[in-house]
């Protein structure tokens, strides 16, 4: 079943046509695996949309959204969700830092790699030095300096992704359905080693996302507010991609130099899911459409194994030039979603793939 949390715009229709499908190769497998009937849940949440990741899409998966499904007689894990873990963590600063300094400690930081290979600046990943303004809220949060980053664990990545070589790469089934939909899977011992890397690298990116902080802060670290995956394994049986899954505080990622929401669950809301951010969605009057090896969007073609589209896809809110026309989007999201805002963090520098902006 789709459970469907979107906007209902026109990218999220043409993917929610793909999930049906999805959907679909997951509940025969789980099925033929048991020998009776299983099924698949899906979660799409506001920003599920396209990938970046080619081999991802063409397996049937996409950003944004939850694939659940009930436990099989024998393990599987669909190995095109491209499983790693990615999410944010969020420290408070105990007194006031300038840009200059932040920037010179992030720059030292970053240039230690003896422990762990940073990534701060690759993908949509960032660092950021920011600022609330004031202490409005009834969740304890003070005015004053935070810093948040965004990365993954990336030094695993390669052990849990499907490419040739890899330790489980020859154990990988295909289950199809039509002329290019299919679903690979692994199942048994395979699987449930697969599942105690991916639920390991939870407590490792925790760590290493604190370790990077600590390093930078120092002594003017002071409490970690939060740290969430919005991508990962919760259970063997349920892969988030761009979803987080907490009773706590989460962060809803805007645009670059925009303002940070900080959210939760409202009380007694049985959604257990929030979005992490706006999604990326197709330029207008484009489509994309399965083809051998790849996926087309609008005349070009995209081999299975890129890992970026380019201009192809974009940010679902663009670069909002009024706070307000932000927050009021932000207030949509936490509609449909039965969030709470928390509270609202003005990013006043980052690093990103972009290098390092000031904002304020």
């Amino acid at each position: 079943m789709i459970y469907n949390r979107t906007l209902n715009d026109e990218t999220q229709k043409k993917v929610l046509q793909e999930l049906r499908i999805t959907e679909k190769l997951i509940s025969k497998v789980a099925t033929k695996l048991s020998a009776v009937q299983k099924d698949c849940n899906i979660y799409a949440m506001t920003d599920l949309g396209i990938a970046h990741n080619i081999m991802r899409m063409r397996g049937g998966f996409f950003t944004g959204a939850v694939y659940q499904w009930e436990r099989s007689d024998i393990p599987f894990i669909p190995v095109d969700s491209t499983v790693n873990v990615c999410g944010t963590a969020l420290y408070q600063i105990h007194s006031e830092i300038s840009v200059y300094e932040f920037k010179e400690r992030c720059e030292k930081a970053l240039t230690d790699t003896s422990k762990y290979d940073w990534n701060f600046t690759r993908g949509n990943h960032f660092i950021s030095l920011c600022h609330l303004e004031n202490d409005d809220n009834h969740i304890g949060i003070k005015k004053g300096y935070y810093m948040l980053v965004h990365a993954s664990a990336c030094e695993h990545k390669e052990q849990l992704y499907p490419v040739i070589g890899n330790w489980y790469y020859n154990s990988i089934v295909t289950e199809r359905l039509g002329e290019y939909r299919y679903l690979r899977f692994i199942t048994g011992k395979t699987a449930e080693r697969f599942y105690q890397m991916a639920e390991m690298l939870e407590s490792f990116n925790r760590e290493r996302n604190y370790f990077f902080c600590k390093q930078v802060l120092a002594e003017k670290m002071e409490n970690e507010i939060l740290s969430i995956s919005h991508y990962g394994m919760p259970t063997i049986h349920e892969v988030l991609i761009g979803v987080q899954k907490t009773e706590g505080l989460a962060t809803l990622l805007t645009s670059p130099g925009k303002k940070i929401y900080i959210v939760k669950k409202k009380e007694n809301s049985e959604n257990h899911y929030i979005p992490h951010g706006f999604g990326l969605e197709l330029p207008e009057n484009s489509d994309f459409t399965y083809c051998e090896n790849g996926i087309q969007i609008g005349k070009k073609k995209f081999p299975s194994g890129s890992i970026t589209i380019g201009e192809d896809a974009i940010n679902r809110h663009g670069f909002p030039e009024k706070d307000n026309e932000l927050r009021n989007y932000v207030r949509k999201i936490a509609q449909i979603n039965e969030l709470e805002i928390c509270a609202e963090l003005k990013q006043i520098c980052s690093f990103s793939a972009n290098g390092f902006k000031v904002w304020r």
